[in-house]
């Protein structure tokens, strides 16, 4: 396979995060690297490589399951970053004070942020590429506070 010319900087931020879930696998009675060696079979000298400065890169498949076995998303986050977002956990901690209050307003702010994206895409007549894009993003912070409120309607015992 032929390597894909990346933006200038590109790999540096692809090794940094490497580097970085490489170390938040890490687990008590194992360094991050002999924890990522016993997940993936992968020796010590390839596990180097990946977050060093050499044409290899951790395969997808190791990202993805190193983000989920340590629950920590530093590619997620990267990524997010990389497009100018950034990522939030879905309890919401930071979108809403913590009460239903806040959860509805939350709703009520997502739900207009959809609307008003929509309404403004449609004033042509017809929706490009980019403005269904947007939709969708809006449509996901929506499920988002949707979650979040189901979370905690889940967990407020009845009165």
């Amino acid at each position: 396979m032929a390597k894909v010319s990346l933006p200038d900087g590109m790999e540096a931020v692809i090794n940094s995060a490497t580097r970085a879930s490489v170390l938040a696998a890490a687990v008590p009675g194992s360094t991050g690297p002999q924890r990522v060696e016993q997940l993936t079979g992968a020796s010590a000298g390839t596990i180097s490589r990946w977050g060093g400065d050499y044409d290899t890169f951790m395969p997808l498949d190791v990202v993805f399951l190193l983000e989920f076995t340590a629950q920590v998303p530093v590619f997620a986050r990267a990524l997010a970053a990389l497009t100018g977002h950034r990522l939030v956990p879905v309890d919401g901690s930071e979108d809403t004070d913590g009460s239903e209050l806040g959860d509805l307003l939350a709703l009520t702010a997502s739900h207009s942020d959809v609307m008003k994206t929509y309404a403004v895409s449609l004033a042509d007549g017809k929706l490009t590429p980019r403005e269904r894009g947007e939709i969708r993003a809006r449509l996901s912070r929506l499920s988002d506070a949707i979650a979040v409120t189901e979370r905690r309607l889940n967990a407020v015992g009845e009165a």
